[in-house]
């Protein structure tokens, strides 16, 4: 029988395992993962679709007042989106009105009803995901969420005080009225209703937290971006990263396999200081792959890339706080300071 001298000790040494496991835990925790039950936030979708294509065309001018309270600055942006005018023009609510009961227009709202009948899913995740923005954010606004259909003419409409988004971008990766249209296969591949809460967030963050273009070359924007996908990681941190990517699992593959290879190209080709519009748009912009990477990369590969200089930045500098990151606009220091090589 153990006495009980040698029983406290192997206590002991338990506790003292367990205290270092603990703080091993509590080092490798994820900082930006955070509790954010707590926060008192309850956001609120406005559907300006359902009021606009059930109005009756007969008597919409009569409309148009009540939607000018309802609505504010929102309906100047969609008005002009769509090219009817400003609401004090005479013929606004002609234009209104044969928006509305144009065929192809009221097909394309029907399929959003169908495919959109209620948003209390969407909601709750938008919730959640402004909860974490207002938890690192605290003194910035959180939107007011309006949803519409444009006849696929915009995804998205924002200022400072506004998030609105085209319901018609999200109908499904299959659509049929996306084929009817001719729109491009590697877009329609993101034009899906799970895609719609990242995209939210991603919009947002653009708006607050705009591109310094003090210095307009490659490397810049690839670092800017990286920065709105961090912050996308943190407000999203439970979504797949194929989805808040808009990537395949191949082409996510693709970008971590082949990370040195796709960096010794862009500084082997003297890409990364490059102040061409048009070159710089073919590595950051939406594509069906990345030309000069391989046709196996997804479009954008090199946001990627500047993402995972923000990450290591970010990993070399714990102390620094979200605020701190998007605050920093010398996109060479985030750069300098990362020491990335991978």
């Amino acid at each position: 029988m153990r006495n009980q001298s040698s029983i406290t000790g192997t206590y002991c040494i338990f506790f003292a395992s367990l205290l270092l496991l603990t703080a091993i835990a509590g080092c490798t925790r994820d900082p930006f993962h955070v509790d954010v039950t707590k926060i008192d936030l309850n956001l609120d979708i406005s559907r300006f679709e359902t009021e606009l294509f059930t109005a009756d065309p007969a008597t919409i001018e009569s409309c148009i007042p009540d939607w000018e309270e309802s609505y504010g600055v929102f309906l100047q942006h969609f008005s002009y989106v769509l090219g009817l005018g400003n609401s004090n023009d005479p013929e606004y609510s002609g234009n209104l009105r044969s928006f509305i009961t144009d065929p192809f227009h009221y097909r394309i709202y029907k399929r959003t009803m169908e495919v959109f009948p209620g948003l209390d899913s969407i909601s709750t995740e938008l919730t959640k995901a402004f909860k974490r923005y207002r938890y690192h954010f605290p003194d910035r606004t959180v939107p007011r969420i309006i949803t519409y259909v444009s006849g696929f003419n915009q995804t998205a409409i924002s200022d400072d005080r506004l998030l609105a988004v085209g319901l018609d971008q999200y109908l499904g990766s299959q659509e049929d009225l996306y084929s009817e249209i001719g729109v491009y296969q590697y877009l329609v591949q993101n034009m899906h209703p799970k895609k719609l809460v990242s995209d939210c967030m991603l919009f947002w963050t653009e708006t607050e937290f705009a591109f310094n273009d003090s210095v307009n070359n490659l490397i810049s924007n690839m670092i800017y971006r990286g920065k709105l996908m961090y912050l996308l990681h943190v407000m999203l941190p439970d979504e797949p990263d194929t989805l808040k990517w808009g990537f395949t699992g191949k082409e996510l593959d693709f970008c971590i396999n082949n990370e040195k290879q796709m960096w010794t190209y862009l500084i082997s080709n003297k890409l990364l200081f490059d102040t061409d519009r048009l070159t710089i748009n073919k590595f950051i912009l939406e594509g069906p792959f990345t030309t000069g990477f391989s046709r196996e990369s997804p479009g954008r590969a090199a946001v990627w890339i500047g993402y995972r200089i923000v990450d290591r930045f970010m990993k070399k500098n714990t102390g620094l706080t979200l605020q701190e990151l998007m605050d920093e606009e010398d996109y060479m220091e985030i750069f300098n300071l990362s020491t990335y090589n991978p």
